[in-house]
């Protein structure tokens, strides 16, 4: 598996943890970069943020989902 092949996997797995874990993601090419935002279902948190490589916003989204969903049940 050529390392771009897993880049894109990882990327893939972590957008399926967060639909599994109540969100919808929307990410968009943005000039030279990326954008995206990422939304409770339960319209009950949303969050966002940009990055130079797709792969880099996933990951940001991703940590950024997670802890906000530990400060929730905290």
């Amino acid at each position: 598996m050529t390392t771009q092949a897993m880049v894109e996997r990882e990327g893939t797995v972590l957008l399926g943890w967060m639909g599994l874990l109540g969100w919808t993601v929307e990410i968009e090419r943005d000039g030279s970069g990326w954008i995206g935002l990422a939304k409770r279902v339960d319209g009950g948190f949303s969050i966002g943020g940009s990055a130079s490589s797709e792969r880099e916003l996933v990951s940001k989204l991703f940590n950024r989902a997670v802890r906000g969903l530990a400060l929730q049940a905290a």
